[in-house]
C-alpha cells in the first residue's frame, strides 16, 4: 500500500506542476481533483463472474472553452492505481488523458451538470476510454462528480472531488 501511496503522491505532484506551468493568466480555468474508484473486470472464466478492486486517482484539468447553452469543453490528465484484484496479484496502474464535455442542467438544478468523456489510457489497461456521469457544484471552487468510465479491460465507478483554482 505504501508503494501505491508513493506513486499517487508522485502523480499528484506531477499533475500540480503541469497545472502550474499552464497557469499563466488562466488560473480560473484550472482545477485539480482526486477520486476513489470501484473497478471491475468481466471474467470469461469462473462462470462469467467479474473480479473487482478499489482504487484511487489524481488528475488536473483545464477548461478549453465555455459556450452558449451551458456547454464547456475541458482536457484532463491523470494517474490511476488500483489495489490487487480479487484472487490475483494484479493491479492496474496508468496515466490517462481525456477530453471532457460538460453540460449545465439549470432546468433541473443550477449546480448540476452532465459529463461525457473520451480519451486514452497509457498503462496496464491501455487503450480507449469513454465515460459519462454527473457533476455538482458545491461552491464556486468545489465540485463533486459521480462517473462511470469504460476502459479496454476494466470498468470504473468514480466518486471525485475537484478544486477549481
Amino acid at each position: 500500500m505504501a508503494s501505491t501511496l508513493n506513486k499517487t503522491l508522485i502523480a499528484a505532484a506531477m499533475t500540480a506542476a503541469s497545472a502550474t506551468a499552464l497557469a499563466d493568466d488562466h488560473t480560473d480555468r484550472l482545477y485539480l481533483g482526486g477520486s476513489f474508484s470501484y473497478n471491475t473486470i468481466d471474467s470469461p472464466f469462473d462462470g462469467g463472474d467479474s473480479i473487482d478492486a478499489t482504487g484511487i486517482q489524481g488528475f488536473g484539468g483545464y477548461q478549453l472553452g465555455q459556450y452558449s447553452g451551458g456547454l464547456s469543453t475541458k482536457v484532463e490528465l491523470g494517474f490511476s492505481q488500483t489495489d490487487d484484484f480479487d484472487n490475483t496479484n494484479e493491479d492496474i496502474t496508468g496515466v490517462w488523458v481525456a477530453m471532457v464535455g460538460e453540460k449545465e442542467l439549470p432546468e433541473v438544478d443550477p449546480n448540476l451538470s452532465l459529463i461525457g468523456r473520451v480519451g486514452l489510457d497509457f498503462g496496464d489497461d491501455d487503450g480507449l476510454l469513454t465515460g459519462f456521469g454527473v457533476g455538482y457544484d458545491i461552491s464556486d471552487r468545489l465540485e463533486v462528480r459521480g462517473e462511470f468510465v469504460n476502459k479496454d479491460a476494466s470498468n470504473q465507478y468514480l466518486a471525485s472531488l475537484l478544486v477549481h483554482l
